[in-house]
């Protein structure tokens, strides 16, 4: 059985415009760009008519975390629930993301490895959701940034501990902390200050990519920031204080950013505790003018949200897409930083549109070259070659043996 889009306007995810073809796709995958008209249904083929439409790639979404809930305080809140009510809540978010035509996200942080079990659940087909490539625990000094989903691990040789621990639980991108932050703990650490020391950063970027896998690092501070782009860290999450010389080393080795901009305007809007919101008002300046440099200087930017942080929901990849907008980025660019891209920093096959890519498929009306938040008013969501829509947006459906499995 296969799934035909006829005569369809895409982008591919890489190009600078659109080109028209008959997309056919069968056991998850995109078997055919064939040119308009010469595809013929067969009895059990399903056709989706996309007139007066674009089809994109499914959209990626940098940096999540489906255990919070995007209230004042999700840390508190999860605390509250438990490790069952939380799980439950994660796959409720996940589910969420597909609504905005949000096939893939990286969830960067989650209690009790959560996030590896809802990725998991997503493979093998117990839940409809978009793929999760999960951190789980992120692998960070003791004390470090955000220690209640930590995997406290001290020196180079712990760290490298830490790492195969996290990969022999599932993970498939490994997350640390390479300064403080601005929500998570109310005394304890400030925005600037460097925590993982660089040769500790190494290590942990030498392992993970042994077992194949990519790094990243929250990275606020200058000194951290560089510490992490110089011990081989793939992606920079956050990027607020950097300088040219850091820009510079970030160009010379593809080290990738994902600035994360919407959310610090939004807890800099009172959207979370106090000492956070003082915290991000003192960011949001010298953060724009990061990402502005960044920008100009060629260094590669992905879109990542921090859905599920205070006042960022699940989804909210429009508001980031809306920001990069803001600061410079062109739309186009705007469109590869949430589709190829992205795939591309996470080491995954996503935000493409060609032969043998997976299937999943974004079908919306206006311009998304001119306009990407367009790309996130889905008509229709394909996911894993099967359309997407009512109920398959609402939950996992009646049981993962069901013909509506659709596995990741």
């Amino acid at each position: 059985m296969a799934l035909i889009l006829p005569g369809a306007t895409y982008w591919d995810g890489e190009s600078s415009g659109m080109r028209t073809a008959d997309i056919v796709c069968s056991a998850g995958v995109i078997t055919e760009l064939a040119t308009p008209g010469s595809t013929h249904a067969g009895a059990d083929d399903e056709v989706l008519e996309v007139p007066d439409a674009v089809v994109l790639p499914g959209l990626v979404d940098g940096h999540v975390h489906l255990v919070w809930d995007s209230s004042q305080d999700p840390a508190a809140q999860v605390a509250a629930d438990g490790e069952q009510v939380t799980a439950i809540r994660a796959v409720t978010h996940a589910g969420a993301h597909l609504g905005a035509g949000v096939t893939t996200v990286a969830d960067l942080g989650s209690n009790w490895d959560v996030s590896l079990a809802v990725a998991q659940a997503v493979r093998e087909g117990y839940v409809t959701g978009p793929r999760v490539v999960a951190t789980g625990r992120t692998v960070v000094m003791t004390g470090g940034h955000d220690p209640f989903w930590g995997n406290f691990c001290d020196g180079p040789d712990d760290v490298v501990r830490g790492v195969r621990e996290q990969i022999f639980a599932g993970a498939r991108i490994i997350k640390t902390c390479a300064t403080g932050g601005v929500y998570g703990r109310a005394v304890g650490e400030e925005v600037g200050a460097s925590e993982y020391t660089r040769a500790e950063l190494a290590a942990l970027a030498g392992e993970a990519h042994r077992r194949g896998v990519r790094a990243t690092a929250h990275a606020l501070g200058t000194e951290g920031i560089r510490n992490a782009v110089l011990a081989g860290i793939d992606v920079i999450q956050h990027g607020v204080f950097l300088t040219e010389d850091v820009v510079a080393a970030m160009v010379e080795r593809g080290t990738v950013l994902s600035p994360t901009l919407a959310v610090y305007r939004t807890i800099a809007g009172g959207s979370a505790p106090e000492y956070a919101v003082a915290k991000a008002a003192a960011v949001v300046r010298a953060h724009r003018e990061s990402v502005r440099m960044a920008i100009e200087a060629g260094v590669p930017v992905i879109a990542g949200t921090d859905s599920g942080s205070p006042g960022m929901p699940h989804p909210a990849l429009d508001r980031e897409l809306a920001a990069l907008v803001d600061v410079g980025l062109a739309p186009v660019e705007v469109l590869k930083a949430a589709t190829s891209r992205a795939g591309d920093a996470l080491g995954v096959d996503a935000g493409r549109i060609r032969v043998g890519s997976p299937a999943d498929l974004v079908v919306t009306t206006g311009d998304p070259l001119t306009d990407p938040v367009a790309a996130t008013r889905p008509r229709h969501v394909v996911l894993g070659g099967r359309v997407a829509g009512g109920a398959a947006l609402d939950g996992p459906g009646p049981g993962r043996a069901e013909a509506g499995r659709v596995p990741r």
